[in-house]
């Protein structure tokens, strides 16, 4: 198995332009870099609750570990709104418990 490296590090525009790519790996690449990079901490927040709902199971993979970015770069999270979110996920998709356990321990070290 091989691995590419890729920087996460997109500006916003690009970010945004990725976003409304219809091809997952441009979403998911935006995904990271939002949670990595964004300064707007609520716009990151309320693209990754977007793409929680809407995106396949890689995309909302990819949003949860951008929560888990947001919460330890920002030192804040909405945790009303997103708790909520982060259940409906591990739900629908019981597979991103892990990744959501993460999620949840950067939300209680860094929030």
């Amino acid at each position: 198995m091989s691995f590419l490296y890729q920087d996460p590090s997109i500006s916003h525009d690009e970010a945004v332009s990725l976003l409304d790519s219809d091809l997952e790996t441009d979403i998911v690449t935006a995904l990271i870099s939002i949670g990595l990079n964004e300064q707007d901490r609520v716009w990151a927040q309320i693209v990754c609750l977007k793409h929680l709902e809407n995106g396949t199971e890689s995309v909302a993979a990819s949003a949860v570990t951008a929560l888990g970015h947001i919460a330890r770069r920002h030192g804040k999270l909405d945790k009303e709104v997103v708790l909520p979110a982060l259940e409906t996920v591990k739900q629908k998709y019981p597979s991103l418990e892990g990744i959501i356990a993460d999620t949840l321990d950067d939300m209680d070290a860094f929030t």
